[in-house]
Formats: structure tokens, sequence, C-alpha cells
């Protein structure tokens, strides 16, 4: 299929055995995935199913024809583009799987660039398949209800195609002139037809405007959602608050943000720490029950995935995040860090691991430096003694999995994902040092925060969550003057992370406190990059050095800096195919 403007093949998908049935009778057809005018003018029936397919493009199994590697939608392009381009993601996963040139975004101003052309792909699938059905749906045969509903999804569907795009490819709004600089393409109608660049304000309107037609359908319309991988007012009203922070409108923000999460609570560190394997009341949105094969977001984003497991590299946080963290926040115990030593020691069959040191991490007998990555050979790891650092390093590795696995409350799922970086089932720790199932190596920092169970590695990634709209609020409340709510917002989510925990800071260490609490909550949910770019912060990815524990844990061919105008100001620059195909940009307005 020859792209074009929307490059329909991003969502256009021909293999059906990727469909897999839901749970609702209705759910058990296929969703349509290419939408036509006469599909969408059909009944509300097919519309509904359009709308189907859609919310299938955030949860499918890509091709490299369509994606530069395997790509699950939604959680793939999170972690690549909003998580990889980000300061507090140092996986060397990522390193090699995304290359030398995008991690550390070299490639990111090209226009030749296959990632931007992806990205751009993905957004305006979204907004031009979206914009078919809300052209035609009031022409579809069925109940009124009906076509509020699924109008209100489809502009849903439009206003998230559009925020994914501005974050990526849209200037920042302090760069925007107040909204008045050019952005990324306006297309107000469905379809493929040539269309200028929109200024920010420009499109930002068009999205309040999408999301306040939805949020009025959504409640017209009376109907309800069949599953969580539907869209439905409360999601309205969170892209309706992402979109707010885009633009810096605090009041619409922290409004929005409110009414998001009302009749949600923040998840129990119990239910947090148990690996996001299944959804719980405070997911808002989330990937369809079943797996797509191996590329699942577990197979991939997991510590227990296929990649992570075969390839014996994981996802790891920054130190210098870590150690922005209060020492008893219990989300440090979801990282690999020098501080879980007591934590492993106390584990009976572990007391050795007391003995390690801050400078064990950084001993070169045990670290291979161009990985940052801690090598447990256990052929040899019976034969060394507890002096030796190797032997070390070994049962801090095996003690801190365990320790992670033991916190999981599905105890029935818990025997599929003992270990990180493998899929062993039940197997005593104790024959661990001669399993040659047993992982045999674990990065500096790396994440035991996701984890997967099955054949294909279901898990259940959150697109959005309560904790996001608490700390949205906060952020909002706080620049429009209200540390009142800014306190009970950041409170609502720390007081289930840090026991005894007490908001005593205000003023600029308030909002300090809100962004680390931000960065740490959602790590390795798709919020880093685009947060940093609208907070108008610099960062660094500080390079691993041996023997020096003030080093960063960044491998050092990967390791790097950037200022806030890096690459346009940190602008994906718009794909060549689209400049090509659409003679209406101004391409002097690109700069």
């Amino acid at each position: 299929m020859k792209k074009n403007i929307l490059y329909g093949s991003l969502i256009g998908l021909s293999s059906l055995g990727l469909m897999a049935s839901c749970a609702s009778d209705y759910l058990d057809e296929t969703p349509i995935t290419e939408i036509g005018t006469d599909i969408a003018m059909g009944s509300t029936k097919a519309a509904k199913m359009a709308v189907l397919g859609m919310a299938r493009a955030m949860f499918t199994q890509y091709y490299e024809t369509e994606y530069p590697r395997g790509c699950s939608g939604e959680a793939t392009f999170n972690a690549d583009y909003s998580d990889a381009l980000g300061p507090d993601d140092v996986s060397y996963f990522q390193m090699r799987e995304l290359g030398a040139n995008w991690y550390p975004w070299k490639s990111m101003p090209l226009q030749s660039s296959t990632y931007c052309e992806s990205a751009w792909m993905y957004c305006y699938n979204f907004i031009g398949q979206a914009g078919t059905i809300i052209d035609n749906i009031a022409n579809a045969v069925g109940e009124e209800s009906e076509r509020k509903f699924i109008e209100a999804q489809a502009r849903t569907f439009r206003a998230h195609g559009y925020i994914k795009a501005l974050q990526w490819f849209g200037p920042r709004w302090q760069d925007s002139n107040n909204g008045n600089k050019a952005s990324v393409v306006l297309r107000k109608v469905g379809g493929t037809a040539p269309a200028p660049l929109g200024t920010m304000k420009e499109v930002i309107d068009f999205i309040y405007e999408d999301l306040e037609t939805a949020e009025r359908l959504y409640q017209e319309s009376g109907e309800q959602r069949l599953a969580s991988y539907e869209p439905d007012i409360f999601v309205a009203y969170g892209l309706h608050a992402r979109a707010a922070l885009l633009c810096e409108d605090w009041n619409t923000a922290k409004t929005m943000a409110h009414n998001a999460r009302q009749g949600r609570d923040v998840m129990t560190m119990e239910e947090y720490a148990a690996g996001f394997i299944v959804e719980n009341d405070e997911y808002m949105w989330t990937n369809f029950e079943n797996d797509i094969y191996y590329s699942s977001p577990g197979s991939w984003f997991a510590c227990n995935g296929s990649y992570p497991t075969n390839w014996k590299r994981g996802y790891n946080i920054n130190i210098d995040l870590y150690n922005q963290l209060d020492p008893n926040d219990q989300r440090r115990k979801l990282y690999f860090m020098p501080d879980r030593v007591a934590d492993v020691a106390a584990i009976k069959g572990y007391e050795a691991v007391g003995t390690l040191t801050d400078a064990d991490f950084w001993n070169e007998e045990t670290v291979n430096v161009s990985e940052v990555n801690y090598v447990i050979d256990y052929n040899t790891a019976n034969t060394l003694t507890p002096a030796d650092a190797s032997y070390k390093m070994h049962l801090m590795t095996c003690g801190f999995v365990q320790m992670a696995a033991n916190n999981n409350p599905y105890s029935g799922i818990a025997q599929m994902v003992r270990w990180p970086y493998q899929m062993g089932v039940g197997v005593d720790p104790a024959s661990a040092a001669t399993n040659n199932k047993r992982p045999t190596s674990m990065n500096l920092g790396a994440s035991v925060k996701m984890w997967a169970y099955g054949n294909y590695n279901n898990s259940a990634y959150p697109y959005m969550r309560a904790a996001e709209m608490y700390l949205t609020e906060a952020e909002a409340a706080y620049m429009a003057g209200d540390e009142t709510t800014a306190k009970a917002c950041l409170t609502a989510v720390n007081s289930k992370r840090i026991p005894n925990y007490n908001c005593s800071t205000s003023g600029a260490a308030l909002l300090e406190e809100i962004r680390v609490t931000r960065r740490i909550e959602l790590w390795g949910e798709g919020f880093n990059f685009p947060d940093f770019k609208r907070w108008n912060l610099p960062f660094e990815k500080r390079a691993f050095k041996a023997n020096d524990p003030t080093s960063g844990n960044t491998a050092a061919a990967y390791a790097f800096s950037v200022t806030t105008s890096s690459n346009n100001g940190w602008r994906l620059a718009i794909p060549q195919q689209e400049l090509d195909a659409n003679p209406a940009i101004d391409r002097s307005q690109l700069k």
C-alpha cells in the first residue's frame, strides 16, 4: 500500500488473526480498521466497529514495514519516544534497540528519520480516520444515542492524536509566541486532503472544541463503554487536562484533571508493586486483555518479558532521579540500586549480601562498563567464595528479584513471573547457581515495576490512570496559586508510597516535589520527554565511570546532555513523505 498523507497502512492491518475476540457479544466481531465513507455512513453498528479499530490500533501487532522494530501501538510509542527521549530512562535495552542515532537525539530533527515518520503515521491515522467518522456519523442508521456516543468516542480519539502530535512535533508553549507559532498539520476533516500547518493555538483550540463536544455528547447519549480500552467521558476529561498542560492553561488543567479522577483512588503500594499485570480500579484507560504474540507490551517492557529475557537486559531508571527520592519511598524497591542491600540481606539465605558495599556496584570485576551491566556467571557462581565480589553480586541479583516477586499479591500469577529476564516457573532459588535458565546479568537501575505472564507476556499497560490526574491537578493548582489543593493532591499519591508522608514543602520546593513525584510515579508510562519539554528544563544522562560511585549509570557511548533549544526546541521533524504529499504546508514555517 502506497504511503500518503494519512499513511493508512499503519492502522489498516489485514491480518484478521490479530483481531482476537473480546468479552462482550458485539465485540466478538472484528473491528474495522480501514474506514471509508460508505462504512461510516452505513449504520451505527459499522461505525462502532470503526471506532474499535482505532482502539485496536493502540494495541496491535505492527510489522517492520510500518515501524522500524516490533511494535504494539501506544505502549511502544510511549516507550520509544516519550520515555527513551527523556532523562529518566537509561535502559541499555533501548539504547541498543533504538540505536546510537535515535536514543541520543541525533536523528530527531531529520525529515528522513523512520522514527519521525512512524510517529507521524501513528498520530495522523487517529486524526484522519476519526475525522471520517465524525464527518459522516449523522447519516448512520441507528439510534440517536448510539450516534452521539460514537461521535464522542471518535472526537476523543482525534484529540488524542493531536495531543501526541503536539507533544512530539509541536513547539513548547513557551517558544510559541503565545500560541502563534506554526505547529503541526491541522486537518479538520477526515481523509487525506492537503492541509496547512496550524498554529499551536489553533490546534489547541481544535482539541478543546473536540473534547468539549465529546463531553457533552457522552452525557447526552446515556450510553456507557463496555470495556476499559474504549474511551469514555472520564478519558475525555483526562485528555482535556493533558491538552491544557501543553498550553499552560492551568485552571482548565486543574478542573479537568479533577473531573477525570472522580470515582477513582490511587492504587495501594501493594497493587503498584504487583507489576501492572492486571488492571485495577485506578486504571482509566488501558489495552485489550488478550495477547498480541511477541509484540505485546509485556514481551518488550516487562522485566520478565521475552526480549529482556533472551537479550539479558531490561529497562533501567536514571540514578539521578532515584537519588532524589525520599529514602522511605517504597517505589525505590522496584529498582536495582545499592541501597537495596539491607532489604535483600534480610531474606533467609541471602545474608551474605549484607557485605556488599556501594563500591562493589562500580567494581570492574563485576561490571560490563559498556552496558553498565553486572555479569553473573551461574555456571561458576557455586565455586566462588562469599568474599568474592562476583559472588556477592550474584546473591544481590537473585535476592532482589525474589523480594520483588514476594510482594506480588497475585499468587497464581507470581509463579509465572518469578524472575525478571527469564520465564522460569516455580524454580527453587537454591538451584539458581546451576540452573541455566536463571538471569545472567542485571543492569544498575534495572526496573521490576512492570511484569507479565503467559506464553506471550500478557500485561495491563495503562494509557491513563488516576495518579496522573492527581499529579496534573497538583501541578496545575500550584501554577494557578492554589498550594492547598496542590498539597492535597500530592498527598493523595505520596501517602500511598511513603510511610507517614507529610507534605511540608511550599513555593519552588513544592513544585519540584510535585515534578519528582510525577517522574517516579509515572516512570515507564510515557510522560517523561513531554513533561521535561513543556517544563522547559534541560537534562543530562550522565555516563557510568568505573570505580566512581558518584557517576551516572548511562553507558558512556550513549550519555549526553541537551539544552532547551536543542533540535528546534525538542521537536521531531515532520517527515519528508508528508512534506512531499502535502503542498498546503508552508515550509518556511518549519523552523
